[in-house]
């Protein structure tokens, strides 16, 4: 739960998670599900080389690389951990190519999706002839649509004025169950799980507050879930998504402003 090193591309956000008075309800779908894709349609094509696509197949694809592919090569699919996918490289590449690239992997890293028996034979070829595509834009998410999602799950003057359990905080591990969508908070000292709490999709961090007091988890649906870790059983009280897709969160700790802020990284918006 110590620092690590905070992605690039933040979006500064002046929100407490509930650590300061809040009241609007979150506009969001459940915890830990896929998020809703953007409606976009498939491009058309531009050269003759460039393999055409239904409507349905775009919007099945669009939805596999959301959740196998956008994590290392960004939603906009311009790279991250992972190269550039857009289509002035791609289509330089062509489709037997791709098909083997996504079929067999790399040493680099690129997992071999069609050998592994995660996609079929003929969804290793719709995943190629979808990288071939311009990328769909993902909708705009501004502070507007920010402020929507900021759910206070319990009120600040609920919780609770002093430590409510006998758990050491300084070796109370929180470990990512990335596949659920949970976080299980683990004793060090018994090596049991305390609790498992729900957080967002695709968990990718935790990060510990000034006091030690709260624990912020992030999700690559970039919602951010604040948990008490002073409440008998340590529970989310607050939580807000920062936008489309993130990586990181990261709270303050100046002097003066200890628990106050948090910062989140986000690659869209």
């Amino acid at each position: 739960m110590r620092k690590t090193k905070l992605l690039a591309s933040a979006v500064f956000t002046a929100v407490l998670l509930g650590s300061v008075g809040c009241s609007p309800k979150s506009a969001d779908g459940p915890q830990g599900t896929t998020p809703k894709a953007a409606q976009t349609t498939p491009a058309a094509a531009t050269d003759g080389a460039v393999p055409t696509m239904t409507k349905e197949e775009f919007a099945k694809a669009k939805g596999i690389f959301f959740e196998r592919c956008a994590g290392c090569h960004g939603v906009l699919r311009k790279g991250a951990t992972g190269p550039n996918l857009t289509p002035v490289k791609t289509r330089e590449r062509g489709l037997d190519y791709l098909k083997d690239m996504i079929t067999y992997g790399s040493p680099a890293g690129m997992p071999n999706w069609g050998t592994n028996g995660d996609l079929s034979e003929d969804e290793v070829d719709l995943m190629a002839r979808y990288v071939m595509q311009e990328p769909p834009m993902p909708p705009e998410f501004g502070m507007p649509e920010v402020k929507k999602t900021w759910k206070v799950i319990v009120p600040v003057d609920k919780r609770p004025t002093r430590k409510m359990n006998d758990l050491n905080i300084d070796n109370l591990f929180s470990t990512t169950l990335r596949d659920t969508g949970e976080v299980a908070l683990i004793d060090g000292g018994t090596k049991e799980i305390v609790t498992i709490i729900k957080t967002g999709y695709a968990v990718h961090i935790s990060r510990i507050s000034s006091s030690g007091r709260y624990l912020f988890v992030i999700g690559r649906d970039a919602r951010v879930t604040l948990i008490d870790l002073w409440m008998k059983i340590p529970s989310a009280v607050a939580e807000i998504k920062v936008g489309s897709e993130a990586r990181s969160v990261e709270t303050s700790k100046f002097k003066g402003y200890e628990d106050k802020y948090a910062i989140a990284g986000s690659y869209w918006p």
